[in-house]
């Protein structure tokens, strides 16, 4: 049996250009995009979504006892 790569999909922006996933720092997929709408499609994202929340903090997670 051999493998058939999945017929490309146009994309749902409505230019009909081919579309592939766009996935989040994760790999969960996000929004279907092609080269006329992903930087409009990015833009619905905060810059983590990409990249990763960094935020050190030195806060306790416990409660302390008083």
């Amino acid at each position: 049996m051999s493998y058939l790569p999945p017929e490309p999909k146009p994309c749902p922006c409505g230019s009909g250009k081919e579309s592939w996933w766009m996935y989040d720092c994760y790999g969960i997929e996000l929004d279907r995009v092609c080269e006329s709408c992903e930087d409009s499609k990015r833009k619905r994202y905060t810059p983590e979504t990409f990249t990763g929340y960094r935020h050190l903090t030195d806060e306790p997670i416990e409660p302390e006892d008083y």
